[in-house]
């Protein structure tokens, strides 16, 4: 069986060798994977005086059935911006972060091998790969985000569900997408909890980072990514011991220095 402790020594252990790299694959992959967001608030502000009297002055001088149309088509508009705005939102995914999502995963595996080239993170873009990438990644981005509908739970049950899908789709782009779910799902049966609890134990270090200026939470991601990395190898491994997939269908790493054993894990 696995341990947090295991994959964090053998993730830093490996780290040594290549972090700025990763640092900047991390750095970039955040840039063009559109995962920063950002608002602003006027909440508490007041409007000026004359402003209150041009709404009392409308209410006073329009019918009621001209507000409520008014009303009313401030909120259609607002929804159509809404849905035009997500569906931005889940192209600008599709085609680009999803991609790049996949290309970090791939750097990393090689990295953990030794082949820590910064141009690993754009494999996935070539020809022959790119679209079979973006179907598969897209669709794992839509079926969590409806899950997550259901009042949230739902959708982090689910995002552990399809975990491995970016790792599965950096080895073998071809891979089906049918394929992708059903290995994930197979594989991640029983350690969905495990996995989250791992991605919890870096929440120390990401106070630390948020700390420093939010900065510093760049300086762990290579960290995080490379651990994520020793959890995949590990899945790999049970999911060819117990014949869910097979080297020949997994074609994107070297075999891997670890044993599997199906009745005692690792």
């Amino acid at each position: 069986m696995w341990t947090r402790k295991m994959l964090k020594e053998n993730a830093w252990n490996s780290l040594k060798g290549y972090y700025w790299t990763a640092f900047g694959v991390c750095w970039l992959a955040g840039i063009l994977g559109g995962s920063s967001s950002g608002g602003s608030s006027s909440g508490g502000a007041s409007l000026p005086s004359s402003t209150t009297e041009d709404l009392e002055s409308l209410f006073e001088s329009e019918s009621a059935g001209e507000i409520i149309a008014f009303v009313i088509g401030i909120l259609v508009a607002v929804v159509f911006i809404s849905i035009f705005a997500m569906a931005i939102g889940f192209a600008l995914y599709a085609f680009l972060g999803g991609p790049v999502e996949a290309g970090k995963c791939k750097f990393f595996l090689k990295a953990r091998e030794g082949d820590a080239a910064f141009g690993h993170m754009f494999d996935n873009f070539g020809s022959g790969k790119y679209m079979a990438t973006v179907k598969t990644m897209f669709f794992r981005y839509l079926y969590t985000y409806l899950w997550s509908l259901l009042f949230v739970i739902p959708g982090i049950v689910k995002s552990y569900e399809y975990y491995l899908i970016p790792y599965l789709v950096a080895e073998n782009p071809n891979i089906s997408k049918e394929r992708a779910f059903e290995i994930s799902r197979r594989t991640m049966d029983g350690e969905k909890w495990d996995a989250f609890i791992l991605n919890l134990s870096f929440i120390g270090w990401e106070i630390l980072g948020l700390m420093l200026c939010c900065i510093g939470i760049m300086f762990v991601q290579p960290y995080e990514e490379a651990t994520r990395a020793e959890f995949y190898a590990c899945m790999r491994a049970k999911a060819i011991a117990r014949g869910i997939t097979s080297e020949e269908e997994l074609t994107g790493m070297p075999t891997l220095n670890m044993n599997y054993d199906q009745n005692n894990g690792f």
